[in-house]
């Protein structure tokens, strides 16, 4: 069984941070070479017009890391560095679909960055007719070319070569070159990660290479098992649902089919926009999700969806809070969800067995922990249905449901719903603030019973959407 993270919470609605824009390109034309032994090299980054972006490439490289040593490296040691211009890093950028290196996945801005610095030497334009080693540890192949000097001729995608060599500072050379040379993350092809080169521009290239917010390796992971590689390099658009690498927390996956089918609730046909669409979307697998929509804030199932503008040529991808886990049948969902909180809902699964309850469709259902029960002082007689009158078993279990579909981000954005429980129970849903943050909570109207509390959310049944509550509901007397 292949165990991965899942977190479905409405609190996941913030405000996402910024990102680190890239400056508009220069010219690529060849300029003087000056030497200037008193800078260093990172001073020369930082002075030579059209090497912004470079200079930004290391300001990431010192965040994701929290350490400036790359940059007092630079600062003193010697070197040699191959360094794109704004145009390389603005093509890069736009062939992928994202509009900043911040966007980038750490590890391939990591990788992209030590590629192009040979670290111990400083090696004139004459000089690098050859095979160097850069800071990666990966073989840099140098070449000339008539009068030009060309990188990694049989892997770059696009002709790369110096276009200003030997700008000198006190601890080595720049060489400025007119494409980003693309590591082997970039370029390689197995049978479980497609080559991003063969996928620039589309929403499978997005999913290989974007990394805000921690990434999403793992959705792109899913994908890839789930064949759906060729598919999302095509040509037909497709908006796709990415959930980032911390929401997987507690999720699991529980069979092959299950990794298909949670790929497949993760992709919609077509370029389609969220703030037009009505109260279900039909994914790539013919399975609803349920959007509530506030004031242009999504949530599908519950979860917030954000929508940053990585666009594609077939589409684009949308970050999710949390993974949309489809719909399963409820005594399937109820073990699903003892797995992943530890609680135990052995009482309510009992008594949903025992009872002539038809819960039906369209419903919201909350399911009381074991805990609950015992507080409640009807652990025997639901343990043990028989001692317990057919018709008052019911009844207490018809006070936990009533009609539509209710996730949390709809209590949310109302803030209150009030429903009759299929026994005709008023039922009071309520958003509540507090100094901690808000909670839900649900009213029976009923004196001798507390006010439950949602202690977990958002389950998808094939009767409706599950909420676990830290108390029972009971009729009124």
């Amino acid at each position: 069984m292949i165990r991965l993270l899942y977190s479905a919470r409405w609190s996941y609605l913030l405000l996402f941070p910024l990102l680190v824009g890239i400056v508009s390109c220069n010219s690529d034309d060849e300029g003087g070479t000056p030497v200037r032994p008193d800078e260093n090299l990172v001073d020369i980054l930082s002075e030579t017009e059209g090497l912004d972006s470079m200079e930004v490439l290391i300001d990431l490289y010192n965040e994701i890391n929290s350490s400036t040593t790359l940059t007092s490296r630079l600062s003193s040691s010697e070197h040699t560095i191959f360094a794109p211009n704004n145009a390389a890093f603005v093509k890069l950028l736009e062939s992928i679909g994202l509009a900043s290196l911040s966007e980038l996945r750490s590890d391939l801005l990591t990788s992209t960055l030590l590629y192009h610095i040979v670290p111990n030497i400083a090696y004139a334009s004459s000089q690098v007719d050859s095979t160097l080693t850069n800071m990666s540890t990966s073989q840099l192949m140098v070449s000339m070319e008539g009068d030009s000097i060309r990188l990694n001729a049989s892997t770059q995608p696009e002709r790369t070569v110096v276009v200003t060599p030997n700008l000198q500072a006190s601890n080595g050379v720049i060489h400025v070159i007119n494409e980003v040379l693309l590591t082997a993350a970039f370029t390689a092809s197995s049978s479980t990660i497609p080559s991003v080169v063969s996928t620039f521009g589309t929403v499978a290239g997005l999913t290989s290479t974007v990394g805000v917010f921690g990434g999403v390796s793992t959705i792109n992971s899913v994908f890839t098992f789930a064949g759906f590689s060729t598919l999302l390099s095509g040509t037909s658009p497709y908006t796709v649902l990415t959930p980032i690498d911390g929401a997987f927390d507690n999720f699991f996956f529980t069979s092959e089919q299950n990794i298909t089918d949670v790929a497949n609730y993760h992709i919609i046909e077509g370029n389609f926009d969220f703030t037009t669409a009505g109260r279900t979307i039909t994914t790539l697998g013919g399975k609803p999700l349920y959007v509530t929509n506030d004031e242009g804030s999504i949530f599908l199932n519950g979860i917030f969806a954000g929508d940053f503008g990585f666009t594609a040529s077939n589409g684009r991808i949308v970050h999710m809070a949390g993974v949309l886990k489809p719909a399963a049948p409820l005594m399937e969902m109820i073990s699903y969800v003892e797995s992943i909180t530890g609680s135990s809902f052995t009482i309510f699964r009992t008594a949903l067995e025992d009872s002539d309850i038809t819960i039906g469709e369209n419903r919201t259902i909350f399911m009381p922990t074991d805990a609950a029960f015992e507080a409640a002082g009807l652990v025997v007689s639901i343990d043990s249905a028989s001692r317990l009158d057919p018709a008052l078993l019911t009844s207490v279990l018809q006070t936990h449901v009533f009609e539509g579909m209710n996730f949390s981000s709809d209590i949310v954005v109302a803030e209150k719903v009030e429903a009759n429980a299929l026994n005709g129970t008023p039922l009071t849903i309520t958003l509540v603030p507090g100094e901690n943050g808000s909670s839900i909570t649900v009213d029976d109207e009923n004196a001798d019973t507390e006010t439950a509390q949602f202690v977990d959310f958002d389950y998808l049944t094939n009767n409706g959407v599950l909420h676990v509550v830290n108390q029972v509901l009971l009729p009124n007397p």
